[in-house]
């Protein structure tokens, strides 16, 4: 059952796998918002979903801090896996909204967490590195796989294996830019640069990262999106 203690619960539910059953299916590959709402939002149908993941963990949030983090009220301390969210200290727009969101949905609430298989539940801060989940009227939320949706976060993976929904966060990240939702109210498609097989995409070839880097390769910045990078926090910050 898990070595979860104290207020931490884990579940196991039997016969059920590591597929998700979805609550609403997206028609041709789109990802739609319909009139589930949430403390005023509009959320995304496809980060809706029936049942919770085959296992997961309940506990109560204590405190928000910004639109990916959290604290548990055990005092751990918890990161939304798969999003990077607008900055706080730097003022950057969007921030204090999806600050907003993550607090509509969890402070003072009981939330779920899951985590990835393939990593390891704790970042290098020693924070839970999670899912989160909170029950709504119509099944349960994945608040990550929402915030994106929203225009709230950006899609984050540093690592170098694919999150069990990185296809359907990438099509939550497109909807949002190319209706211009949140943080994306002002995008402009652009070239950038990238490396082969870096995680990154750079805003220009001066990039202090890029100092000893060869083969650089130009692409638009939505084609590094659709493809998983993340922009590089030095010369996009």
């Amino acid at each position: 059952m898990g070595n979860c203690t104290g207020n931490c619960i884990s579940h196991v539910i039997d016969n059920i796998g590591p597929t998700l059953h979805q609550h609403i299916i997206d028609l041709a590959g789109t990802t739609a918002l319909n009139s589930t709402t949430h403390h005023g939002h509009q959320l995304p149908t496809s980060a809706v979903y029936e049942i919770l993941p085959s296992i997961y963990e309940k506990h109560r949030v204590i405190r928000v801090y910004d639109g990916d983090t959290l604290t548990l009220e055990n005092d751990q301390r918890v990161r939304l896996i798969g999003i990077d969210t607008p900055e706080i200290k730097q003022s950057q727009p969007f921030s204090q909204e999806a600050k907003q969101f993550l607090s509509d949905c969890c402070l003072e609430e009981d939330i779920f967490l899951s985590f990835e298989v393939v990593n390891d539940k704790h970042d290098h801060y020693g924070r839970l590195v999670a899912w989160i989940w909170i029950k709504i009227d119509s099944g349960f939320l994945n608040v990550n796989e929402a915030l994106v949706g929203l225009g709230l976060a950006s899609f984050y993976n540093p690592g170098k294996n694919p999150f069990h929904n990185q296809s359907k966060m990438l099509s939550l990240q497109k909807y949002a830019r190319e209706n211009k939702s949140g943080k994306w109210i002002d995008y402009k498609d652009s070239e950038v640069i990238k490396t082969r097989n870096g995680r990154c995409y750079h805003a220009n070839r001066q990039c202090s990262h890029l100092s000893k880097s060869r083969n650089l390769i130009t692409i638009l910045e939505s084609e590094a999106l659709d493809s998983g990078l993340s922009a590089c926090r030095s010369c996009f910050a």
